[in-house]
């Protein structure tokens, strides 16, 4: 392989390993619970994972793009995040996603490729699972799902500050 063919290689690795970090960083930064999963030799696939007070779930990072599956998260929370995104609308709901009943709801980004699905339990409790979302989309959904999550559980945003009200 010549010189100039190995130094291009070289330099989109070090770009493309940048680039995972930065995506990991604005993960974290959104919901600020997941922690680093050890990554296998040679294993292509970034993984963040979650547990905290009976709820888990887990962040995969592959090829550019994130997975996120989220369970035993309040209805609550799930509504108001859903609701607060505001996708430009989502199958099976007929209005915001706080007066629907339990049921899986989802919506297709066509644009982007994207399967965003939200489950809200017959027992109160239901599920977050989203495929091949852009990183900027991902962070957007940890984000609100995050601030439901300190709303709901009376917990401040930052070390510090008081919870909101």
């Amino acid at each position: 392989m010549h010189a100039d063919i190995a130094a291009a290689i070289d330099s989109w690795e070090e770009q493309w390993n940048d680039a995972l970090e930065a995506a990991v960083a604005a993960l974290k930064t959104a919901f600020p619970p997941l922690t680093d999963y050890p990554r296998p030799v040679s294993h292509p696939i970034l993984r963040l994972e979650y547990e905290e007070d009976g709820r888990g779930g887990c962040v995969c990072v592959d090829e550019g793009r994130a997975t996120i599956t989220l369970d035993h998260i309040p209805n609550k929370v799930i509504a108001r995040a859903v609701d607060e995104i505001e996708f430009p609308y989502l199958d099976y709901a007929d209005g915001p996603l706080a007066e629907a009943p339990p049921g899986t709801y989802s919506y297709d980004c066509e644009a982007s490729s994207s399967l965003f699905e939200f489950t809200l339990g017959d027992l109160g409790h239901g599920k977050v699972d989203v495929w091949g979302a852009t990183i900027p989309d991902a962070v957007a959904v940890l984000d609100a799902v995050n601030r439901a999550l300190e709303e709901h559980d009376g917990t401040p945003s930052k070390p510090g500050e008081e919870p909101e009200t």
